[in-house]
């Protein structure tokens, strides 16, 4: 992940504050994708529901980390989310809420592949969706209090619905991770 533009997470902490509240969810609350989505009013469609349509589709559908995650997919003005449920339900969520998050910073829609068949890429985009999805699933307040709870990961990943890498990558944006070492050091010091 390149370095977010300035101020970037006090906007996304206000965005995650403003549409957790419209959910009536709490800080520490754990957030479903599906309901933001239909919140929101967006359709989240599954790859392999596709795929009976259209089975060209189904060279997507693959659990593999490199295969299609999610993607947003417009008619018009109209969002739609489509989501590779080959995929496990921890990287479902995460996927999901990605894709949310581009609708949410009104990020504009660009076409995805080039006449080349060469994918288009706006980096800035991507973080800043991996970063607001992010903090929707975890917020720094919870990922702060897991640490000063000692919650194990794994406790963690159940009540989140978040998978490890979820997890790690929301300790260190957040602060948590520095937290932990401090109480750590702190702790070795008496």
């Amino acid at each position: 992940m390149g370095k977010l533009r300035t101020g970037f997470h006090s906007e996304a902490n206000a965005i995650v504050t403003s549409v957790r509240a419209e959910l009536q969810l709490g800080n520490f609350d754990p957030l479903d994708p599906w309901k933001l989505a239909a919140f929101l009013e967006i359709e989240i469609q599954k790859l392999s529901d596709i795929a009976r349509v259209e089975p060209a589709v189904l060279c997507l559908l693959e659990e593999d980390d490199k295969a299609l995650s999610a993607a947003t997919v417009f008619n018009g003005s109209e969002r739609r989310i489509v989501v590779n449920d080959a995929h496990g339900l921890p990287r479902q969520c995460s996927s999901i809420c990605h894709e949310l998050a581009h609708g949410l910073l009104l990020h504009t829609p660009v076409v995805a592949f080039n006449a080349s068949g060469c994918r288009h890429w706006n980096q800035e985009m991507e973080d800043e969706a991996d970063c607001l999805g992010g903090k929707l699933l975890l917020t720094d307040q919870a990922a702060r209090g897991l640490v000063m709870r000692n919650v194990p990961a794994d406790a963690a990943q159940r009540r989140y619905g978040i998978s490890p890498e979820m997890l790690q990558y929301r300790l260190n944006m957040s602060g948590a991770q520095k937290l932990r070492r401090s109480r750590t050091r702190q702790s070795a010091s008496r």
